[in-house]
């Protein structure tokens, strides 16, 4: 799980299939934070490890008061 890869996610909001490109090594367990394509909902995105090398992605509605890094 070292290489770079596009993640789809649903947008808790309003349901809209998003994509995150990750570098898996290097940003598992760290926030980021994007918005849904679709309804411009704030989203903070958290990769975690899954079930059988896969890559599980934690998704919320992010604060109005963060950020976008």
């Amino acid at each position: 799980m070292n290489a770079t890869h596009e993640q789809e996610y649903l947008c808790p909001h309003c349901g809209h299939i998003n994509a995150l490109q990750l570098d898996t090594l290097r940003e598992m367990y760290q926030e980021k934070y994007t918005q849904c394509a679709k309804c411009d909902s704030r989203l903070e995105v958290v990769p975690a490890d899954g079930i059988g090398e896969k890559i599980n992605l934690i998704v919320s509605l992010a604060s109005s008061e963060i950020a976008y890094r």
